[in-house]
């Protein structure tokens, strides 16, 4: 029992990552929603999630400067570019630049926000979906296309080990900018279009177990603030301060600024507010979200005197989704076989491996790419009682 007892203290540190309580310098990659305020005409009176966390957290995202085309004004680690879909994050090098600045620059953390561009009401998908000129089949590939841009981006960055959160994708048909418009009126075919773009998402949700990185799903928290195409919400509140979800301009109050499709700072406020809670839950960084009064202050408002958002949105924890590890449970010593049971996830393969000694550990396989079953796998090592000790590790592999 001591040399099972030992295997599995191994195997349950084998399979945690340690995470960095800090984020040193954060880096950001993605389109308008990240990509800073500075240079619009509504950056006077608004400011994004990134801006406010720099202004009113003191992360680090990099000095401010012009970094020259294809990127604008900005801190030194945001490269989100307006405008910029999954193709065009590639083609601009925003993954291969990020990826770069964790050696030279210290980033330690960063954020993949993209693809909200890929279903943009004057591009050919959304026009094709909410038309219904596309088959599923087309839907379909267009939907792998924007994954596969996605997951090179990510692997890209994750491989130089920064802790990294992806958030899924929003949907225009949720902006004034888009609903309000005649060409797309229609609530039942906006819904068509957020059909593909859950789909997107649902791909992201398989991409951040493979990587094991936390998720934020921005959609569904937008869904709910906002509600859903053919049964829009006109108002929220938070701080007990009432804010009109269905316009836009420069007062505070409103959701939108003058564009009607791009977040006031009420709004960003709350999507910073996630992106905390997952680095919180997904890496151990603990830095205190905005509290409402705080989210109103940012905007130049006066608090109402209680808090009232998660009385309509519910925990921002509840819109983070955490990578399943393996789990060991149990290892059993009898005869000359070693039974070792672990936890999967259906789809994702897994590496088990050993060593007997840790003073250094010479990891070597035991088994490799065991496919995942949605539940308890067992594995088997025949030669481990031959040994005076032996410890185990299980890895999901990407």
């Amino acid at each position: 029992m001591r040399h099972a007892t030992l295997a599995i203290v191994c195997l349950l540190a084998g399979i945690v990552s340690p995470a960095r309580a800090q984020i040193n310098a954060l880096g950001v990659m993605g389109d308008s929603l990240s990509d800073e305020y500075f240079e619009e005409t509504y950056g006077v009176y608004a400011t994004n999630w990134v801006q406010q966390l720099v202004l009113f957290r003191g992360i680090n995202v990099g000095p401010t400067g012009a970094w020259g085309s294809p990127r604008r004004t900005g801190y030194a680690y945001n490269w989100a570019l307006a405008g910029d879909d999954s193709g065009d994050l590639l083609a601009h090098g925003q993954h291969i630049g990020l990826a770069s600045q964790v050696t030279s620059n210290g980033v330690t953390h960063a954020v993949l926000a993209i693809g909200a561009n890929d279903f943009h009401p004057t591009g050919t998908a959304y026009i094709y979906i909410y038309n219904g000129w596309w088959s599923t089949s087309q839907i379909n590939t267009c939907v792998a296309g924007v994954l596969t841009n996605i997951e090179t981006a990510l692997v890209t960055v994750k491989t130089t080990d920064v802790r990294i959160v992806v958030l899924n994708l929003l949907d225009y048909g949720k902006t004034p900018a888009v609903y309000g418009s005649a060409f797309y009126s229609n609530g039942t075919n906006r819904e068509r279009v957020a059909a593909a773009i859950e789909k997107v998402n649902g791909g992201l949700l398989f991409l951040a177990q493979k990587y094991q990185v936390p998720l934020v799903d921005a959609f569904r928290f937008q869904k709910t603030l906002f509600g859903s195409n053919t049964n829009l919400h006109q108002y929220a509140s938070i701080g007990n301060v009432t804010i009109n979800l269905q316009q836009g301009g420069s007062d505070p109050t409103l959701a939108f600024v003058e564009d009607n499709a791009h977040p006031h700072t009420t709004i960003q406020g709350l999507f910073a507010n996630a992106v905390l809670t997952a680095f919180r839950l997904g890496h151990n960084v603990n830095i205190a979200p905005f509290t409402e009064a705080q989210i109103l202050a940012h905007a130049g408002l006066s608090y109402g005197g209680a808090d009232t958002l998660a009385a309509q949105v519910g925990d921002y924890r509840d819109y983070i989704v955490l990578p399943i590890r393996p789990q060991v449970t149990s290892l059993i010593v009898t005869g000359g076989l070693a039974q070792l049971r672990f936890s999967t996830v259906s789809n994702q393969f897994y590496r088990v491996e050993r060593t007997d000694s840790l003073t250094p550990p010479s990891w070597t396989p035991l088994t490799n790419n065991v496919p995942g079953t949605g539940a308890g796998v067992l594995v088997t090592d025949p030669g481990a009682a031959a040994q005076p000790q032996r410890f185990y590790r299980v890895r999901q592999l990407p």
